[in-house]
């Protein structure tokens, strides 16, 4: 639950840890990129910005929910009344694949090929990304009822990512992917999926109390290949907006998932007007937009109605583009050992800053956005030198260290 919260006085302060200090689960008081422990009387009196704020309780359950609210309001914490129930419980919520990545470790003495097991999937990836930062987030999506689908789940409650809506099908396997890294930390990939558990996904099977209650909804453009998950990501994303929700998309390109390089820029070009935030890499410029320099790609995308978009160029950084103009965010030295999961822990810390703002997409300054994308890019320079996606991505403190050298 989220509720904008007046400070302003010492008293009022006072007030707001002694509710917070009695509440089981964590709460948090955010401002902008400044996130604190609300239960404490130092880190509230720190904010910068004193006068007001959003009080972020990672809690869903509804009487505790209403009986917090009831506290604020009697104690004239509540900023706005009218908007005191604000049910964005969930910071970001992903949809889409859940998968194995197997990557390639090497030939034994026996000549056999290794591959290590490490969970996977884009939108869990940025679910697990955000959550290690401190995000309360959640992820909507299937897998198989086997040993993978056990296992990918066990990884995500691991990681506090809320998996309410995570279905395991008897009638379906867990998508596997296969990654060879080579010398460079560049991937190729070669996939399990005919059918794989998150391709049949239905509408039914959207867990609606998450959805309706997110802040932002991220999704991919992979559960576009297939039917039934195509007509399920456009049921999710229009009522995910209809409810208020930021709309995030990066289509991650696999083009051995799609029929056809057409049908591939369709279906994932038939998102675009419902996205608020979007994310592409330089290697699909030309396939998402029909221009290849970054520069112009995102400018078309602003021009189709997405308010802030980010290109991702590797080592380079990021190219960011808003209402503001556009502007190339240099990235972070790193020394390279797999990219795998790069992308998505960027972008998992780009969101986790939009989420805690408490603003819209087009109310940032270009400066604010700079503040992201550079936050984004020391998640991902830190991912990107450890083995794997989700193993690899780092929490709060390893990012500020980075920041700051």
């Amino acid at each position: 639950m989220v509720a904008k919260v007046i400070l302003g006085t010492m008293q009022n302060a006072k007030k707001l840890v002694n509710i917070a200090e009695h509440i089981s689960c964590d709460v948090e008081l955010c401002s902008g990129r400044y996130v604190v422990n609300a239960k404490s009387m130092l880190g509230v009196l720190s904010m910068p910005g004193f006068n007001v704020g959003e009080l972020h309780i990672h809690t869903d359950e509804e009487n505790e929910c209403n009986r917090i609210l009831e506290q604020l309001l009697e104690n004239g914490l509540l900023a706005d009344t009218s908007d005191a129930a604000k049910r964005s419980l969930y910071d970001i919520t992903t949809f889409g694949e859940i998968l194995i990545d197997f990557t390639w470790q090497g030939v034994n003495a026996e000549g056999q090929t290794l591959f290590a097991q490490n969970p996977g999937g884009a939108p869990a990836n940025v679910a697990v990304a955000a959550a290690k930062l401190g995000g309360h987030t959640a992820f909507i999506g299937k897998a198989g009822n086997d040993m993978h689908g056990n296992f990918l789940k066990s990884v995500l409650e691991k990681e506090k990512v809320e998996t309410k809506g995570m279905t395991l099908d008897d009638a379906y396997f867990t998508t596997l992917a296969f990654v060879n890294v080579g010398e460079n930390g560049e991937r190729s990939f070669s996939f399990a999926r005919k059918p794989g558990a998150d391709t049949r996904i239905e509408k039914e099977e959207i867990d609606i109390e998450i959805l309706d209650k997110t802040q932002i909804f991220h999704v991919g453009s992979l559960s576009l290949t297939e039917q039934p998950a195509r007509d399920t990501t456009l049921y999710a994303i229009r009522r995910a907006k209809d409810k208020g929700s930021i709309i995030s998309y990066d289509p991650n390109y696999r083009a051995s998932l799609w029929k056809d390089e057409k049908t591939a820029k369709t279906q994932m070009r038939s998102l675009i007007p419902y996205v608020d935030i979007m994310k592409i890499s330089d290697e699909e410029t030309e396939l998402l937009t029909g221009k290849v320099s970054p520069e112009e790609a995102a400018a078309v995308l602003f021009q189709k109605g997405i308010k802030i978009a980010v290109i991702t160029l590797g080592s380079k950084g990021a190219y960011l583009y808003c209402k503001e103009g556009g502007v190339h965010i240099p990235g972070f030295v790193s020394k390279v050992v797999d990219t795998n999961g790069a992308g998505d822990s960027f972008w998992g810390g780009f969101l986790y800053c939009i989420s805690k703002s408490g603003k819209k997409p087009d109310q940032f300054t270009m400066e604010e956005l700079k503040g992201y994308v550079r936050f984004g890019n020391a998640v991902a320079s830190i991912c990107v030198e450890k083995k794997g996606a989700i193993p690899a991505m780092p929490e709060m403190e390893k990012v500020k260290e980075r920041m700051e050298s």
